[in-house]
C-alpha cells in the first residue's frame, strides 16, 4: 500500500509541476479551521484574487499538527503586477481580519515559487491523505 501511495503522490507532484506557479504559501488561522471551512477559505481567497484575472490556485487542506483544525498549502500563479502586500492583505480580509489589525492577524507564509524545491510534490502528498481536501481553481 505504501508503494502505491508513493506512486500516486509522485504522479500528482509531476502533474502539478507541469503548471506555471509564481508563489508557494502556507495559510493558517488564529481560530480552529474545520475541513469545510478550509474549502470556503480557499474558495474565498481565490475569488478575491481572481477579480484581477489570470490567477490559478491549487490548494490542499490537512490536519494542523500544532493545534486543532486544519491549515492550507497552496501553489498560486498570479500576475506579476500583484504586490506581496496585496496577496497578504487579501488573505487577511478573507480569513476574517477585516481591519488588518495585528491582534487579529492570521499567519500566511508566502514565498516566490522555486520549481527546484519540489512544492508540487509537497502538495501532492496531501492529496492521498484520508483527512484532506484539495482543488485547483483557474486551470
Amino acid at each position: 500500500m505504501t508503494n502505491l501511495r508513493t506512486k500516486v503522490q509522485n504522479s500528482y507532484g509531476q502533474w502539478l509541476s507541469n503548471y506555471e506557479w509564481s508563489h508557494w504559501t502556507t495559510l493558517t488561522t488564529r481560530y480552529e479551521l474545520t475541513l469545510p471551512s478550509a474549502r470556503r477559505l480557499a474558495e474565498g481567497y481565490y475569488k478575491h484574487l481572481s477579480k484581477i484575472g489570470g490567477v490559478r490556485m491549487f490548494w490542499a487542506a490537512e490536519p494542523f499538527d500544532c493545534k486543532d483544525g486544519y491549515h492550507l498549502h497552496a501553489l498560486m500563479n498570479v500576475p506579476e503586477l500583484l504586490p506581496y502586500n496585496f496577496l497578504v492583505n487579501t488573505y487577511q480580509f478573507v480569513s476574517g481580519n477585516k481591519e488588518l489589525t495585528k491582534e487579529n492577524w492570521n499567519r500566511i507564509q508566502l514565498m516566490k515559487y522555486n520549481p527546484k524545491l519540489g512544492a508540487g510534490y509537497y502538495c501532492g502528498k496531501y492529496i492521498t491523505k484520508n483527512l484532506a481536501d484539495y482543488d485547483i481553481f483557474g486551470k
